[in-house]
């Protein structure tokens, strides 16, 4: 996580969730908290949801290596995640996700007014053109990255737990938004223009 997050954002990490509550209600409000689903003391939906009692505004995202629907639908319930991340994640997803996310921190915070003048709101560096354009949805993200993998609709149904049917409306709106027709160009588009990273030759 930190590999994958430095340089990009301001870090704070710790290894059980106990002495994540205990910083979150000293040093938060965080704009973000990412969490995993299986911890000692208690699980990563017990987790966010206490978080979102404290703040609100916080973003939460929940990764897991081991997602099932039950899952799921508790950590939309209880812990009112922003998103819900099968491991392992890609560098370029799980970034993409977290800016998403401060994003809507500042968004939540901004329209609630509760920016205090000596608190601005929390940036992040600008992403360079090519990330910025097509704007995709963050679940298009998901099945851009799932398809340059090669999963079917299928596939792709089973690992984001959504329907075949909502799987072939975000492939549509990808093909639509890289102007493409097919999936094999649009995986080709986007690695021409940096929406996902080609994997080094060995």
């Amino acid at each position: 996580m930190r590999r994958t997050l430095h340089g990009h954002f301001e870090i704070t990490a710790v290894s059980n969730p106990v002495h994540a509550l205990k910083i979150f209600e000293l040093q938060g409000p965080f704009a973000v908290v990412i969490s995993d689903f299986f911890m000692p003391f208690m699980n990563g939906v017990q987790l966010l949801a206490k978080i979102l009692e404290i703040g609100p505004h916080s973003q939460r995202i929940l990764l897991t290596g081991n997602a099932d629907l039950q899952m799921a639908i508790d950590a939309v319930n209880h812990g009112k995640i922003m998103a819900f991340l099968t491991k392992p994640v890609p560098n370029v997803l799980l970034r993409s996700v977290v800016r998403d996310a401060v994003q809507a921190y500042n968004q939540s915070r901004q329209s609630s007014g509760s920016f205090p003048p000596e608190q601005p709101a929390v940036h992040t560096p600008p992403l360079p053109a090519a990330e910025n354009h097509p704007s995709l949805t963050l679940k298009e993200k998901e099945v851009l990255l799932l398809i340059t993998k090669g999963f079917s609709n299928t596939e792709v149904s089973n690992t984001l737990l959504i329907s075949v049917g909502t799987v072939k409306t975000h492939v549509n709106s990808l093909l639509g938004k890289l102007g493409v027709n097919n999936r094999t160009k649009a995986v080709t588009k986007a690695q021409e223009i940096g929406l996902i990273k080609t994997a080094p030759t060995s």
